[in-house]
């Protein structure tokens, strides 16, 4: 009998207990080390490949950065607060002040994207483990490093880290202590107002806060509480946001000055039917108000933005945004959430998922557009990999959701790895060379470069003007001349523009000849070139 007892005493000890049991980790130093360890890894990997192999920025979205943001903190640098009506002023003032200290914008811009994506790691794990535990949030984040689109948007110049960061900064104030502060519910108000002076659909954020605080009563069970909150949050919110629209009605004559609804425009009434360049030229001016997008075709506006966009947007997501085992388990997860009993926190959390999604519904799609909703959707798949349901499916001392985990992580890495490999460094490379060919005394902002896009004019720090909708080749000689521009860049990319503008094949010759400095250009003189890949920077004769 004695030793009956002692051989399951044995039994009891031998085993072990984990403070983690997904991850297995039972030293109680390290369990708080490890997601510091690998966001700090995270983020020396990204800063010193993005510092080494990221020397210019790509024509998609870095296009926006120097033709927008950059030139939006020079001009705060000058005094000037620029009304774009797309974005709010706080990251041009950020990219103003840092870019004034440490002179070039482009490299600030970057870094910026690396320590926002860092920020956004880090209180992302706090919110997650505040909420659902240990196990889900260093799932999450795991999940998150190693998503293609995360990485590459950690070291692509522009708002789009930056806005994610503030957001969550937001929602993690409330959710961060035991007991709900009047001080966090303003702090948060406070982070969420950042959130939309950086981008219009941080909106989401009071939205889902306002909803959770009233009908979910997610800080009180009394109503007067409730309202205390609601205003104490609103408070931090408008407390920024007022002078910004005191400052657009002084410039603009409205307090809601905006311009996304041409976003929408595009959308129903432009994508797939015409190019952007003609959109942006001609169609996109016969709207002034969101109101005139709507009234167009209200019926059209309510199929395919509230009904068809919900279905695409999603399923665009499973597709670009996430890797193929992830967006399996994403689907399955979701369903699994209908089963799930929540908590008052949980339910703030998946309240701000929801919104977060909804706000871009009027948008055309563009993966980078959900950045934020990664949060969301990798807890949804670690709540579904934690549940005892794969708990109880062990093989060996791993139990299936571990093993699934594994799959997606190994996974996402592998087409992680290979995306960005090559990503990272696809940008104009000609540009550099020509840059580096030209000599410092025409680099001045005095002196006014013609381009597709903006990247040859910060890099020879000139002025910049965008060919227009042109036809002709003289058409365009005679536009440049009536802006006094200086200087002409053309790259393969500016010659296959300018092709698709015009069926004439005797123009469409002379624009194929720009590519080639040997010819001859009435207007034109060849300053410098590269031959490989193409590309000619002109002198304009007067």
């Amino acid at each position: 009998m004695k030793s009956k007892v002692k051989s399951k005493e044995k039994k009891k000890t031998s085993q072990v207990k984990y403070i983690s049991e997904f991850f297995k980790i039972k030293d109680e130093k390290i369990i708080s080390r490890v997601p510091l360890i690998i966001i700090g890894i995270y983020f020396l990997i990204v800063l010193i490949s993005a510092l080494t192999y990221h020397q210019i920025g790509d024509y998609g979205v870095e296009t926006d950065f120097y033709e927008g943001m950059v030139y939006e903190a020079k001009e705060f640098l000058k005094g000037n607060l620029i009304i774009e009506g797309y974005k709010g002023p706080l990251y041009p003032i950020v990219l103003g002040v840092l870019g004034f200290v440490f002179g070039d914008f482009f490299r600030i811009g970057v870094i910026l994207c690396v320590v926002s994506a860092v920020l956004f790691l880090f209180f992302g794990f706090k919110t997650l483990e505040k909420i659902f535990g240990y196990d889900v949030a260093l799932g999450s984040i795991l999940l998150i490093i190693t998503n293609s689109i995360f990485i590459q948007y950690s070291y692509s110049a522009g708002t789009d880290l930056f806005f994610c960061a503030l957001s969550i900064l937001s929602i993690y104030f409330l959710v961060k202590g035991n007991q709900l502060k009047n001080s966090y519910i303003f702090i948060s108000g406070i982070f969420a107002s950042l959130a939309f002076l950086t981008r219009t659909n941080g909106l989401f954020l009071p939205a889902a806060a306002i909803v959770s605080f009233l009908i979910f009563k997610f800080s009180s069970k009394k109503y007067s509480v409730l309202i205390k909150h609601s205003l104490i949050y609103l408070a931090g919110f408008v407390l920024l946001n007022i002078p910004w629209s005191i400052y657009k009605y002084i410039h603009t004559g409205d307090f809601f000055y905006d311009r996304n609804y041409t976003n929408t425009a595009w959308e129903l009434y432009g994508k797939g039917k015409m190019s952007w360049d003609y959109w942006q030229s001609v169609e996109s001016l016969k709207f002034t108000s969101f109101k005139d997008v709507i009234m167009r075709d209200p019926i059209l506006f309510v199929q395919e933005i509230l009904i068809k966009n919900f279905y695409e947007h999603f399923i665009s997501d499973l597709d670009k945004l996430l890797s193929l085992p992830f967006a399996i388990f994403l689907v399955i997860g979701i369903l699994f959430l209908f089963k799930r009993k929540y908590l008052k926190n949980e339910v703030f959390f998946f309240a701000n998922i929801l919104f977060a999604f909804l706000v871009l519904l009027p948008a055309f799609y563009s993966e980078r557009f959900s950045l934020f909703l990664l949060i969301g959707y990798s807890a949804i798949v670690m709540l579904l990999l934690t549940h005892n349901f794969f708990k109880n499916l062990s093989f060996g001392s791993f139990h299936s959701g571990q093993i699934i985990f594994a799959i997606i992580f190994i996974w996402s890495l592998q087409d992680a790895i290979k995306y960005n490999s090559v990503q990272i460094d696809v940008g104009p490379k000609e540009i550099l060379a020509i840059a580096k060919d030209v000599p410092d005394s025409i680099k001045t902002e005095a002196n006014i470069v013609v381009a597709r896009k903006p990247h040859i004019a910060y890099e020879l720090n000139m002025s910049y003007w965008k060919f227009p909708f042109v036809t002709t080749y003289d058409s365009l000689m005679i536009w440049m001349r009536s802006k006094k521009a200086n200087y002409f860049f053309v790259s393969a990319f500016e010659v296959q523009t300018l092709l698709s503008y015009t069926n004439d094949k005797s123009e469409q010759q002379k624009f194929y000849f720009l590519i080639d400095p040997s010819i001859p250009k009435e207007g034109l003189e060849v300053v410098t070139y590269t031959i490989e890949p193409p590309s000619v920077l002109y002198r304009i004769k007067y």
